[in-house]
């Protein structure tokens, strides 16, 4: 196979450095992801870049060693294989003993392409109706050949050979390497979250955030911790309306920055039981004067993602609704850009 051919000179070079490491298999160490930074739509003309589909899934790092599959998530805590055996038993099938692939674990309405996104960890009552497909869009390592260093292009010629066509709940991330504009224009025009631009050259830096991959969205989003929820008004009175939200600022400090509604029913009920837990007498906020109609302050440890328009001068949201909670993200990475 052509990994074969693509590593085995870095396999040399790197044996004689005496930096060449071989994946753990039998006892897998974390992975953290490589991660994208934030782009715009004048990114999407960069000559060197092929852009890929920006799917509304879970993260997932897939460890295959024989018949042994782990589906590990950002953190490390949730392995999701044994929710998902259909794509167990086709990650069996692949034409290698053992491999390390990133990929979106990608839940789609089935008959259709259309992603939704539901958290990896959903009963099968939520799933009902929807597809669960590992979408694979890079490999880290093939049997013993560590691929991290090779570029892009490489590893992605190698992934051809690794996912076979005829799958159903495996398959490759398409690579759009012209009309990267025209594709993500097609993208937001069908309501999709956007594109994520590749350096063709890059590495796979793990753990690391860098420019090689930009995030180039159809809306601004972005990652905040619950501090309280406001009361609610009709339907509502019940329950609250709005969630109160924070990110830590230059000190250190939980900076109010927002409140967000826009959640389902059954969205505020999952809410509501985990913020009732972390009720606290004191604002976690040092600027709670801002806040009004505050129904109760929470403990700062709810990571939610939310859309919004823009940002105030001074870094408030605007026009925010709330899009899922994140349990891969800690409230520490929650931070004011100033």
């Amino acid at each position: 196979m052509s990994y074969q051919k693509h590593a085995q000179q870095q396999y040399s070079r790197k044996r004689k450095r005496k930096t060449y490491t071989v994946y753990p298999y039998h006892k897998p160490r974390r992975i953290r992801p490589m991660l994208a930074e934030t782009g715009t739509k004048e990114d999407l003309k960069r000559k060197d870049y092929w852009a890929q589909r920006k799917l509304d899934g879970t993260r997932t790092i897939i460890i295959k060693d024989g018949d042994r599959v782990e589906m590990r998530g950002r953190t490390w805590v949730n392995d999701y294989a044994p929710r998902f055996p259909e794509i167990v038993e086709e990650i069996r099938k692949l034409p290698v003993d053992s491999c390390v692939l990133d990929s979106e674990l990608t839940f789609f309405k089935k008959g259709t392409d259309q992603d939704v996104f539901i958290t990896a960890l959903a009963n099968p009552e939520t799933k009902k109706g929807y597809v669960a497909k590992a979408m694979v869009f890079d490999v880290l390592y093939v049997e013993d050949y560590d691929l991290r260093d090779l570029p892009l292009e490489d590893r992605l010629d190698i992934l051809k050979e690794l996912i076979p066509e005829e799958l159903k709940h495996v398959d490759l991330v398409r690579t759009v390497k012209r009309g990267k504009k025209a594709y993500f224009e097609r993208i937001s025009r069908k309501g999709g979250e956007g594109v994520i631009i590749k350096e063709r050259k890059s590495p796979y830096r793990e753990g690391e955030r860098t420019e090689e991959w930009l995030k180039v969205k159809n809306w601004r989003s972005d990652e905040a911790v619950i501090v309280g929820y406001t009361v609610g008004k009709g339907a509502r009175s019940k329950t609250f309306g709005s969630l109160i939200l924070a990110q830590k600022d230059k000190d250190g400090k939980w900076r109010y920055v927002g409140k967000a509604s826009g959640f389902t029913e059954e969205q505020m009920k999952q809410l509501l039981q985990k913020m009732r837990r972390l009720k606290t007498d004191k604002p976690p906020v040092k600027n709670a004067e801002k806040v009004d109609n505050v129904k109760a302050w929470v403990k700062p440890e709810i990571v939610v993602e939310i859309k919004y328009y823009e940002r105030s001068k001074n870094g408030m949201f605007r026009f925010p609704d709330f899009l899922r909670i994140r349990t891969d993200k800690k409230p520490e990475e929650c931070r004011l850009s100033e």
